[in-house]
């Protein structure tokens, strides 16, 4: 058999024995290699970048304090002395008083004066008349107390003579028709506060204030055709 002849390998250089030098074709590559090495940016490490960022603005700045002065003891205590307290005045109790009516002179009628007015209150109508005389009111022929059995209605009549000093100077004469029982007390009311600014036109603004010259127009509303009251109708029924 014959041996087949391997081909001779190239012998790199690091296996060359020493004393050879490469050649001059292979020592340029390697020159140009380092050249450029050289050239390219070192990578810098982590913690050299951060030590870097880290830099705190003003350090090389030198700190300029302004102390303040000192102020002296005697200022001291003046500043934070306490307030010496003022003298407790014994005040008398304020008590809660009603408003006072407006004082009213009564008023000088001669005997036979006479003082006419109507008032009005939802559909009753008072047709008042003020005479002089000793307080008596008389309300469709009879007395204040039977026309009108409540108090609170009774007082609501005397209102106006009360406020003006009057109730024991002045009768009282109406004739009262419409409307229910509250509603011809105010009506009344209304009537006398009327004939009274008639008597005095100075009484006109104490009445109007207390309101007695208001004339209430609030009236029950009519009912209409096809319901059962004002407004309201009768059950709607689908079957």
């Amino acid at each position: 058999m014959i041996d087949e002849e391997t081909p001779p390998q190239d012998e790199s250089p690091e296996d060359a024995p020493e004393g050879t030098e490469p050649p001059a074709d292979e020592a340029e590559p390697a020159a140009e290699q380092a050249a450029a090495e050289e050239r390219r940016p070192k990578k810098r490490g982590k913690k050299q970048d951060r030590a870097e960022e880290e830099v705190i603005p003003g350090a090389h700045l030198e700190p300029d304090l302004v102390l303040e002065e000192e102020e002296p003891a005697e200022g001291l205590e003046d500043r934070y002395a306490e307030p010496e307290p003022e003298p407790e005045t014994e005040e008398a109790p304020t008590e809660e008083r009603e408003p006072e009516p407006a004082p009213a002179t009564p008023l000088d009628l001669a005997a036979d004066a006479r003082y006419r007015a109507t008032g009005k209150r939802k559909s009753a109508v008072a047709r008042v008349i003020l005479k002089p005389g000793e307080g008596a009111y008389s309300v469709n022929g009879r007395e204040l107390d039977q026309f009108f059995p409540r108090h609170a209605l009774q007082r609501m009549a005397r209102q106006p003579l009360d406020a003006t000093g009057n109730a024991a100077r002045m009768d009282v004469v109406a004739r009262i028709h419409g409307g229910g029982v509250a509603a011809q007390a105010g009506a009344l009311r209304h009537g006398i506060a009327r004939a009274l600014v008639e008597a005095d036109p100075n009484l006109r603004g104490e009445l109007k204030r207390r309101g007695y010259l208001t004339r209430d127009p609030r009236v029950k509303e009519r009912k209409k055709a096809g319901l059962k009251k004002a407004r309201k109708r009768p059950q709607f029924s689908k079957r």
